[in-house]
């Protein structure tokens, strides 16, 4: 367990480019709604950098595609991570692919 969350803390280091800086850091899930079209948008109260501009008008909110395996793994995480009451860091992907005014989840990171 702890050498995932050491290599998740290491990919996110990776990608939290000055080119990339689209993130929230340590705060509660709320608000965690799904869509018929697999989109599951949740609200986060932690800290970010300036969202992109297609996610200006909701910058805590976020999205994840649940219909692809990849947004499945990221649903787990925020599900249990919701469900413990842990708080999590988000890295996005600075792109409103899922949801057209809610930027899209790259990394989820569920903080001790």
């Amino acid at each position: 367990m702890k050498f995932v969350q050491i290599l998740a803390a290491l990919l996110y280091c990776m990608m939290a480019s000055a080119a990339h800086a689209f993130d929230a850091s340590g705060g509660a899930i709320t608000q965690p709604q799904a869509t018929q079209n697999g989109a599951v948008i949740f609200v986060h109260s932690g800290t970010r950098t300036t969202p992109p501009s297609c996610g200006a008008s909701y910058p805590t909110r976020w999205a994840i595609d649940a219909s692809t395996p990849q947004g499945q793994s990221q649903l787990s995480v925020l599900l249990t991570a919701y469900s413990l009451h842990k708080s999590i860091s988000i890295h996005g992907t600075g792109t409103c692919s899922i949801w057209g005014d809610t930027e899209t989840v790259a990394i989820l990171l569920v903080n001790e």
